[in-house]
């Protein structure tokens, strides 16, 4: 035992005085802002010389998969000197871990066959593949990674590669087992649809939208492939693997992927109806599946911030709230899980509402105490949400029912600040009403991320003396809303 520990100590120090060395030669990189980024390594600007020479020494690296600049994933070890060099528009590898990162190259090569969709991810042609077809070809595509990678006499980046080939199958199953039967052809009358004038859109428009979308596929999986399918995307996935969390592009995805899957099964439908918020039935499923400190603190923030912006009060999350804050020990997570329960609790109904001060369409500012005196119903939107356009009809409507009443409605947009003058067309070309206002920063506006908004529409609704009276009102097309406000002394 003591020489093995012997051993371990000489191996690590050895490890711990190792240099990978990045060199090579790429033409017009040095114009560029290129970065060597991954395994937590913060991002690190590649300088090279006016003929695109390049060096980078970099100590204590971990083993594992990087992303460089327009390369993309490379693969490194802490004693590697991998030569990178650009000739006829492809780079080529040399020297230490030619065979490991030539191997990575055509396995994501042999893979973007499969994916590259921009809006489902597989290429339609798959989509209509017969499950008997299309499973095999992903059997060939593990296949042939891995052979390729047994040409390396690394074990572990062999291992990484039978382990990424694997999830990158479960990923592309779990696109086809969504999205079968998708047919290109068929799409003309969710187009005729989507065209149809925003504000023009009435109630019915959501029934016909998911008509239409469903129109568009001309096969469907029968229960006994879905199932087979399913089994095949998340039984046994390990759930555990803190390397893959590290490198792999698709373990992130198929372990959310399967928490989700598992939260709106018919195993928690009782457990999911009781707590009306999705993201505390996660953490409960992570505690049960996760016990790797490094992903489940990481899954666990994101849950938690999530389920603390969807809360109601701050008794709802109290619990949740306080158990990040003893598992976790990344401070600035932490921080940010304190202020959202504080911007929670900061938004409870009798609280004062926190002020804003955003242009309208013609550059003037405009406060929220601006309206003081006043009933202040809050729409925030934006012009690419197709729910919120829905509402539109609906707002309108209720602007002329309290037409000359005490109350303002004030839609505010959280496009980004590109797309000004995109939004100030759409108010116009709409002949929008009540009071239209821009978010200074979108969703990180101050006053948006005190509200915690994540997702929209969302609505908000203030008393005269800017006091809140419910931080996730009603819609325009609730006439429960309609009633509450007809309550009100205006």
């Amino acid at each position: 035992m003591i020489k093995i520990s012997i051993l371990c100590i000489a191996i690590f120090l050895l490890m711990g005085n190792a240099k990978a060395q990045l060199i090579g030669n790429i033409p017009g990189i040095a114009d560029s802002s290129w970065t060597l980024q991954g395994n937590d390594l913060s991002p690190i600007v590649i300088s090279a010389d006016k003929s695109g020479n390049f060096k980078l020494s970099l100590k204590d690296l971990v083993p594992g998969i990087y992303e460089f600049g327009k390369v993309g994933l490379i693969y490194l070890e802490p004693d590697y000197k991998l030569n990178i060099s650009e000739q006829e528009k492809n780079y080529q590898f040399s020297g230490d871990g030619k065979i490991e990162n030539d191997a990575l190259r055509n396995m994501n090569s042999r893979l973007n066959q499969f994916l590259g969709n921009p809006g489902y991810g597989l290429w339609h042609r798959y989509l209509l593949t017969e499950p008997t077809v299309f499973i095999p070809m992903l059997n060939s595509y593990v296949e042939k990674s891995i052979e390729a990678a047994n040409k390396s006499n690394n074990e572990s980046f062999k291992a990484f590669i039978k382990h990424e080939s694997e999830l990158d199958k479960r990923y592309c199953l779990y696109i086809y087992n969504r999205f079968y039967g998708l047919d290109s052809t068929k799409m003309a009358a969710l187009r005729e649809i989507l065209a149809i004038p925003k504000a023009d859109r009435k109630k019915n428009y959501s029934e016909r939208l998911t008509t239409a979308y469903q129109g568009q596929f001309s096969k469907k999986l029968s229960a006994a492939e879905k199932d087979a399918i399913e089994k095949s995307i998340y039984q046994d996935l390990d759930m555990n693997n803190d390397m893959l969390y590290r490198n792999s592009k698709y373990y992130k995805d198929l372990l959310a992927s399967k928490i989700d899957y598992l939260t709106y099964g018919k195993k928690y439908d009782k457990v999911r109806d009781s707590i009306q918020n999705d993201d505390k039935l996660k953490l409960i499923i992570l505690d049960s599946l996760i016990n790797n400190t490094y992903i489940r603190t990481r899954l666990a923030y994101r849950f938690t911030l999530n389920a603390i912006k969807k809360a109601k009060n701050p008794e709802d999350v109290s619990k949740v709230y306080q158990s990040f804050l003893n598992m976790a020990a990344d401070e600035p997570q932490k921080a940010a899980i304190t202020k959202a329960y504080q911007n929670l609790s900061a938004t409870l109904s009798n609280k004062s509402a926190p002020d804003f001060k955003y242009e309208n369409s013609k550059g003037q500012l405009v406060s929220l105490k601006d309206f003081k005196g006043n009933y202040v119903y809050i729409d925030i939107w934006a012009t690419w949400c197709g729910p919120c356009i829905a509402e539109i009809p609906s707002l309108k409507n209720l602007e002329k029912s309290f037409e000359g009443k005490k109350i303002k409605f004030v839609s505010i947009s959280v496009d980004v600040s590109v797309h000004k003058q995109k939004w100030a067309n759409f108010v116009k070309k709409n002949n929008l009403g009540g009071v239209q206002l821009m978010a200074d920063k979108d969703f990180n506006s101050e006053f948006i991320k005190t509200f915690g908004v994540t997702t929209i529409p969302r609505f908000i609704l203030i008393d005269p003396d800017g006091k809140i009276i419910d931080n996730n009102a009603k819609r325009p097309s609730d006439e429960k809303l309609a009633t509450q406000l007809n309550t009100f002394k205006m």
